[in-house]
């Protein structure tokens, strides 16, 4: 019989769970370090509150991560369809709420909920359009080079990618790359996939001509920021120069926590621009083995995705790698001024509960399917990794009602 512990301890891959643990203990450190100019001017300098919120986010965003790591992962695929019309009327509802319940009478990005403050809902539909484009293509393998077959999975993605568009340019992009590489990897006809690219380049060059003209959604915010990445004033303070500041004052063994000088001035230093903040303070070496944490993290979950018993868990393993990944090199790279500034948080780090709640749901799902994986690594198709995965299922079980 098994005890307790061993019934309730944390299953799948324990480095994975490892790096997730450590994520935790750092976005606590620093969060709680560069939170200052926030609490100021939000809280009123009571930094018990924000900080009890974060503790309140990590515990919960943990406990959604083992949830969903003893779920079945097959069981998303029998969803995804109605969570993409879920995903659509979200969307919808999201542009037009600023319109009918602000008085900014503009396209919004976010929901304010009581008691759970602001909801941003393109970081759940981010990981249903990569559920749904998954089973999709494990789904449609035998007909996968159709025209057919093109046109019905392309379109939810493009459609999903223009709705989160207008407000949140950087997440649309996001979405649109992780699911296009998806797409090469599960043999979709490359004729019709290239062709696809050049279009909706050529369509986005067309967007951003006419809307350099004429003022629409947020063209003037994304003009702004590019011709300060192209030609920045060095002088002028602002996010970009300050988080350099930071980074600069730093070097090899940084300030240690606690003593930031350049938090207090930096908006979004416990959000989008906490990586300069954990330079400043942790230096170079904190650097590092944060940047290492990422890189254990995507070949662990790369392994995962090579390992899976079919396509499906394969695809998603790969699709949430991905998505972390990308993510994570978008916020280095901003913090770091190697790329304009966009609202990409840092994984499992930055401030921000909808980020990390669904980002830890999303790790737990690929912790279950490394609890499936199948070593001869052997694809199987759609029916027969829910068969198995399946019959995993009912023989743990068997086993607990034994006990």
């Amino acid at each position: 019989m098994k005890t307790i512990n061993e019934k309730y301890r944390l299953k799948g891959d324990k480095v994975i769970w490892a790096v997730y643990i450590v994520f935790i203990i750092i976005s606590l450190m620093w969060v709680f370090s560069s939170m200052g100019k926030t609490v100021y001017e939000k809280q009123g300098g009571n930094i018990t509150l924000m900080l009890s919120k974060h503790f309140f986010l990590l515990l919960s965003g943990f406990a959604l991560c083992y949830i969903s790591h003893l779920i079945n992962y097959v069981n998303y695929s029998r969803i995804s369809k109605p969570a993409l019309y879920f995903s659509f009327i979200l969307l919808i509802f999201t542009l037009l709420y600023g319109f009918v319940f602000t008085d900014s009478k503009a396209a919004s990005r976010w929901i304010s909920i009581p008691l759970l403050g602001q909801f941003q809902p393109s970081e759940i539909v981010k990981y249903i359009i990569i559920i749904y484009t998954s089973t999709f293509l494990a789904n449609n393998a035998k007909t996968i080079k159709d025209k057919q077959t093109f046109i019905n999975i392309v379109t939810p993605i493009i459609l999903i990618c223009g709705l989160i568009f207008p407000e949140n340019f950087s997440t649309a992009a996001l979405i649109g790359l992780v699911c296009y590489i998806l797409l090469l990897v599960g043999g979709i006809n490359r004729r019709y996939y290239f062709t696809s690219i050049v279009v909706l380049f050529v369509a986005l060059g067309l967007f951003m001509l006419v809307s350099s003209k004429v003022e629409m959604f947020r063209s003037s915010t994304w003009s702004n920021r590019i011709e300060e990445f192209r030609n920045p004033d060095k002088m002028e303070i602002n996010q970009t120069n300050i988080a350099l500041m930071a980074i600069s004052t730093g070097g090899i063994t940084g300030k240690f926590i606690g003593n930031t000088e350049h938090a207090r001035f930096l908006s979004e230093s416990h959000n989008d621009f906490i990586f300069a903040i954990i330079l400043e303070e942790g230096g170079l070496w904190m650097c590092l083995i944060t940047v290492t944490l990422y890189i254990v993290l995507l070949f662990r979950m790369l392994r995962i995705s090579k390992n899976a018993k079919g396509d499906f868990g394969a695809l998603l393993a790969l699709g949430i790698a991905l998505v972390f990944t990308l993510q994570t090199i978008i916020n280095m790279m901003v913090a770091t001024n190697l790329m304009p500034v966009t609202g990409q948080t840092l994984p499992f780090i930055s401030y921000g509960g909808t980020s990390f709640w669904f980002s830890s749901f999303a790790l737990g799902i690929v912790l279950n399917i490394s609890r499936k994986e199948n070593q001869n690594n052997s694809k199987l198709s759609m029916s027969e990794e829910e068969e198995i995965v399946n019959e995993d299922l009912e023989m743990n079980n068997e086993e607990l009602e034994k006990e």
